[in-house]
């Protein structure tokens, strides 16, 4: 039961935490609709475009691929949305169950209502939320499991024979995204899991396994029967891999989110720092570990356990990068509230409401600069905005694209690279109203400058003079071409552009 104290706070913590999910939704939205596409996510629309069968879809493309079906079928479910663009903001939705999800824990759990709220004050503020948020992939889904799991985790943990129906739902629906997303996202959330288990197993806490067990049983289950199918897949796929191998990749990848997470709210930090040694003091002086330190602990362990254990896998098959372990970057933010929520709870209610308001003036500066930041990454439209201008001055400009500039993406597994690279040239030339000239042809204009388009040039890298050389073996006349260089994909001109920028 809520103290009446609790129930004082429940207020203005609520106010914040709507302010900053507001604030949150804007950004996602803002964000989404500015940003320009990348290869990945021209895969996605790619592969759950309408028009085909599920059945179809499922057999030839998404059991083909190197994760679990799920994030596919949720994407051709929501394919009425239109471009990616549009579609992206299917990751509003994904935030709005995930922070009902945690308003139904908390609810529950009067004592993690302080964690939760500077949860979403944490994971509002972090680069990596609207980074993630602003894609057509998967890796938001797994940032909001892995904070959302910490937090289910750690109510269980603290009270396993209360929560109600309520809890037991979302925990279960948590469990089954977490495991049947993304590979690294079930490996890490896995081994997030076994310190509570091996723990409980330990005390012979039969209370505590029979509240978390049957959930990862259940779709660890569904998970397996999966790879049994998409293993052989995997294991194709994954031979040639464009990931670097080594502990340093590894170890970048770590590094990167947890800094990021550190650094996302400075007010959150340093509450932190300061909770933890409340929580060390209690534990120091009660000979025993607080409620609050214990699920830190434990949840701590299940990170290092994870990265441990990845990073050992990475060394025989590299599979770590930044955005495959954003799920990390969930459960680590669980900590870091969890423990500032000691100090939520060691000072007035008029004190905590001025620390959430300092958190919350920090969330929406972070949130206007991540947006920012983030909406100006590199895309295609970088050089198809280049292109554009160029036919707009002068219209008889023919746009030719080659798979030769492609070829290593193409090749690689599933067969569906082989598609959706000038699948990609022609939606992002549709858009911005250019024409590109078919395969087969060498027009070439004699009044407007001729261009020679590439994209997601991340492996090779071809200078002018390979450029020119490539385009005369393959029929043009053309003797020497401008180069201009756009994020990862260029522009090669036969002549030079005079408003190239």
């Amino acid at each position: 039961m809520a103290s009446q104290e609790d129930t004082a706070r429940s207020a203005p913590r609520g106010a914040v935490v709507a302010v900053a999910l507001l604030g949150l939704a804007a950004a996602l939205a803002w964000t989404a609709l500015t940003r320009g596409p990348w290869y990945d996510e021209f895969y996605t629309q790619y592969v759950t475009r309408p028009g085909r069968g599920w059945i179809e879809a499922l057999r030839t493309s998404w059991l083909a691929d190197n994760h679990p079906p799920f994030f596919y079928m949720l994407m051709r479910a929501t394919a009425w949305t239109g471009d990616i663009a549009h579609h992206r903001l299917v990751n509003i939705a994904v935030a709005a169950v995930t922070a009902t999800g945690g308003w139904i824990i908390a609810r529950g759990e009067p004592r993690l209502r302080g964690a939760a709220a500077l949860l979403v004050l944490l994971l509002a503020s972090n680069e990596w939320t609207l980074h993630a948020g602003s894609e057509l992939r998967s890796y938001f889904i797994s940032l909001c499991a892995g904070a959302l799991l910490s937090l289910t985790l750690a109510s269980i943990w603290m009270a396993p024979t209360q929560g109600g129906r309520g809890r037991q739902a979302v925990y279960a629906a948590t469990v089954f995204v977490a495991f049947n997303t993304h590979i690294i996202t079930t490996l890490f959330s896995g081994f997030l899991l076994v310190p509570f288990i091996a723990t409980a197993l330990l005390r012979r806490d039969r209370a505590r396994l029979r509240a978390i067990l049957p959930a990862p049983i259940a779709a660890g289950t569904l998970f397996l029967a999966v790879t049994a199918f998409q293993l052989p897949y995997w294991t194709r796929n994954t031979q040639v891999f464009w990931i670097e191998a080594g502990l340093p990749t590894a170890g970048h990848a770590a590094l990167y989110l947890s800094l990021r997470t550190l650094e996302a709210n400075l007010p959150i930090l340093l509450g932190s720092a300061a909770g933890s040694l409340l929580l060390i003091r209690d534990a120091l002086r009660e000979r025993a570990l607080p409620y609050l330190l214990s699920v830190c602990l434990l949840t701590g362990v299940g990170i290092v356990l994870g990265l441990a254990v990845l990073a050992g896998i990475h060394l025989v098959r590299p599979i770590l990068i930044e955005k495959y372990l954003v799920v990390m970057g969930g459960a680590l933010a669980f900590v870091l509230a969890a423990a500032c929520a000691r100090l939520l709870a060691a000072v007035s209610g008029r004190i905590e409401v001025l620390l959430l308001i300092a958190a919350l003036i920090w969330t929406g500066f972070a949130l206007v600069r991540n947006a920012q930041t983030i909406a100006v990454r590199n895309s295609w439209l970088g050089t198809g905005r280049l292109i554009a201008r160029t036919v707009a001055a002068c219209p008889d400009t023919t746009v030719h694209t080659d798979a030769f500039w492609n070829a290593d993406v193409m090749a690689m597994s599933p067969a569906d690279n082989r598609q959706v690279a000038p699948w990609a040239y022609h939606r992002v030339a549709d858009q911005l109203g250019f024409r590109i000239a078919p395969a087969t042809s060498r027009e070439l204009s004699g009044t407007c400058p001729n261009l020679f388009w590439a994209e997601h040039e991340t492996q090779r890298r071809f200078d002018a003079d390979a450029i020119a050389r490539h385009l005369r073996e393959s029929g043009f006349p053309v003797a020497t071409v401008t180069l201009y260089r756009v994020g990862v994909g260029w522009v090669a001109s036969d002549r030079p552009l005079p408003e190239a920028r």
